[in-house]
């Protein structure tokens, strides 16, 4: 169960704040304290839709049985719309479907706006409302909240600072803020701010770097981040109460590359400009490196010290990827495979799947987890989905080829819950390499 702390209005007392956790759909419901901008003598509260999803391009809300926001897309928020102070449907739906993908009861306090954030991955969308009557802050300082979103990556430290300061001098303004936990609010100077994230005490992880975060004077603001498509790197959303909501997206995608090629050929790889392998021996299995995202990005690629002509690749901002460097070292040849490092939607389970880089067959590969069938007909040159898995500290592990015995397998493999594992099998496909290991 996803926590977020108490926050509410600066200096109110512990009384006056609290945080309540909705059953259906994992609604978590942030209640901050009462101030003296709502519609005073109104007998209803008025509700907006904020879409911060990766998961839905573009989300509808009805309260009750009326359609109030629609075709909210992500990082931006709809118009207010009053409603009853008790009982009120609030039912969430992707745009064009009438299928619920949130539909909670909610009653509200009058006189109160109020904004339904939505966040999350397909087929898990959560939601947060956050109270808007925050009285304002004092003349030249803004007041700040931040919640964090990202439930997929983890905790995180928070940074705004000067355009051009560098993070190893910044302190940061919030820390160890856990995947759906928040920060109290806090005063800073109105003014513009560049804002960085890092995971928790570490300022050479960094998820989000973004220019141009905007506090006026007597600002009252929720920095709401939110998990990229990958699962590490975060987006986030401005919220300005009861106000605009301006998207502080990534604009970078993280790359890293496995060569597969026969033994001991030697790989160097750019992408986009950035050196993401340089002169590694096959086999290999590179880390992560961030680069330009956004678009079709530009591959150069040596192998042996002779260049191979290799076609741009997508690279959404975001997004992870690995580019699998397979086949001889003469003729090699590249597959971009999408990497999925969100965890695992069920409590208790591990994700697993097979990239299958041999060379010198044309068989399809299956792997098992404790006799079932995790993926299967993985060719050579491709990557299988994750399968879900049931965490176990002593599983067994087979790949083979049809139904041939197995080419490699383990037989007590340690599997932990909310892991997410990767089993390769690299190089020549008489005597493969295999390696069973842990991606996050």
């Amino acid at each position: 169960m996803d926590r977020i702390e108490s926050v509410g209005q600066p200096g109110l007392g512990m009384a006056q704040r609290r945080w309540m956790l909705g059953c259906a759909g994992a609604a978590l419901v942030l209640l901050a304290g009462c101030g003296s901008s709502g519609s005073s003598g109104s007998d209803t509260a008025s509700v907006r839709l904020l879409n911060a999803s990766t998961g839905y391009p573009s989300l509808d809300l009805a309260l009750g049985t009326i359609a109030t926001n629609t075709a909210i897309t992500p990082g931006a928020a709809g118009s207010y719309a009053n409603v009853a102070t008790s009982g009120v449907s609030t039912v969430i739906t992707a745009t064009g479907s009438t299928a619920a993908l949130s539909s909670i009861s909610r009653s509200f306090t009058k006189a109160t706006h109020y904004t339904l954030a939505a966040y999350g991955q397909a087929g898990a969308l959560k939601t947060v409302i956050i109270a808007e009557e925050v009285a304002a802050a004092a003349s030249g300082q803004a007041s700040l909240q931040m919640l964090n979103l990202a439930l997929d990556a983890g905790s995180v430290d928070i940074y705004l600072t000067g355009s051009t300061d560098a993070l190893a001098d910044a302190t940061p303004v919030a820390t160890g803020v856990a995947g759906g936990g928040s920060a109290p609010f806090t005063t800073l100077s109105a003014g513009t701010y560049r804002l960085r994230v890092t995971g928790a005490g570490d300022k050479t992880d960094l998820r989000l770097d973004a220019q141009g975060l905007v506090l006026g004077s007597t600002q009252v603001a929720t920095l709401l981040l939110s998990g990229g498509v990958g699962g590490v790197l975060i987006n986030s959303v401005l919220v300005q109460q009861q106000g605009t909501a301006t998207a502080l997206n990534n604009t970078q995608a993280r790359v890293r590359v496995v060569s597969a090629l026969t033994s001991g050929a030697s790989v160097t790889a750019q992408v986009g400009g950035t050196v993401v392998a340089a002169g590694v021996t096959a086999p290999n299995i590179g880390s992560y490196a961030q680069v330009a995202g956004g678009g079709t990005v530009p591959v150069v690629l040596t192998v042996n010290g002779n260049a191979v002509a290799v076609a741009s690749q997508p690279l959404p901002a975001g997004g992870d990827f690995t580019l699998l460097l397979w086949g001889n070292a003469a003729a090699p040849q590249v597959t971009r495979v999408v990497d999925d490092n969100r965890y695992p939607t069920v409590a208790g389970n591990a994700k697993i799947r097979l990239i299958n880089g041999t060379t010198g067959s044309a068989t399809a590969l299956t792997l098992k987890a404790d006799f079932s069938a995790v993926a299967a007909s993985i060719n050579p040159g491709q990557a299988s989905d994750y399968g879900n898995v049931t965490a176990n500290n002593a599983m067994r592990l087979d790949v083979s080829s049809g139904s041939n015995a197995a080419l490699y397998s383990l037989t007590s493999a340690t599997v932990a819950a909310k892991g997410l594992y990767t089993m390769y099998l690299l190089g020549d496909s008489a005597a493969p390499v295999a390696d069973f290991r842990r991606d996050r």
